[in-house]
């Protein structure tokens, strides 16, 4: 159906669905030899207050930190990436993670064939509160916890639950036929990327079927809900801004971040 330009993407004003079929390739000078499908963006169509972004790294492709001061949280969808940062290194394979504080020097070298997950967004430093630290983790060694007290439903928080930190990564994962207990609208808006599994999202009225590899920006207030389909469970891997004053935005929207 490509011959056709039939494609499950969608962009609408609350919300945009971006699947596999519409994919572009593109290049970032932070990671030069890697290809960059760049998902969610703060330009025309996407009101997003951070940039997520799928890098394709050949063995050998060594990636940089942002020349603009960004932190940056990145997860390895598969491959192995070698990661080095303040006298430290460390080899991440599949569902491995970092986060990297603004300003901080590091390398990612992709030691075979790799697929990064990144988040990157400004720092919005807390008055009197230092910055957060560099943090290392697995997704499938974090135990999680039953959402909503649904055994069904498995959230899994990537990040500390501290203030330092302004934006969360977690995922959640969906026995098949569990769903969220109720349809969401709040403040915070959400970068999603379909890591296993089907399901149908629901979002300010639309019902979009979603699988592996697709991802999903949600903005704030948009009504959203997920019910997972299919034999198996499914997971997504979820961004959201918080622990600072909605109000501090008219500040970051006037310096045109």
């Amino acid at each position: 159906m490509k011959q056709l330009g039939v494609t499950r993407s969608a962009l609408e004003a609350t919300h945009a669905v971006i699947t596999p079929e519409t994919f572009v390739r593109t290049a970032l000078a932070e990671w030069p030899g890697s290809a960059i499908v760049l998902h969610i963006a703060p330009v025309i169509g996407l009101r997003s207050r951070f940039v997520q972004f799928t890098a394709e790294m050949p063995a050998g492709a060594v990636a940089h930190e942002s020349a603009h001061g960004y932190q940056r949280f990145a997860f390895v969808l598969d491959g192995e990436v070698r990661v080095k940062v303040g006298g430290e290194e460390r080899t991440l394979g599949e569902y491995d993670y970092v986060f990297l504080p603004a300003g901080t020097a590091h390398t990612l070298t992709a030691t075979a064939e790799a697929r990064v997950a990144v988040y990157e967004k400004p720092y919005e430093a807390l008055s009197g509160t230092e910055a957060p630290a560099v943090v290392w983790g697995n997704e499938r060694e974090n135990p999680g916890y039953e959402f909503e007290g649904d055994d069904h439903l498995i959230a899994r928080k990537l990040l500390p639950d501290d203030p330092r930190f302004d934006f969360m990564v977690s995922t959640m994962s969906f026995a098949p036929g569990a769903s969220l207990p109720y349809a969401e609208i709040h403040y915070m808006e959400h970068g999603l990327l379909m890591l296993e599994g089907e399901g149908l999202y629901q979002l300010a009225g639309h019902y979009y079927p979603v699988t592996r590899g697709d991802v999903i920006w949600m903005g704030a207030h948009c009504p959203q809900w997920y019910g997972a389909l299919g034999r198996s469970w499914s997971k997504y891997l979820l961004y959201k801004d918080m622990n600072r004053h909605p109000l501090n935005l008219l500040h970051l929207k006037g310096s045109g971040l």
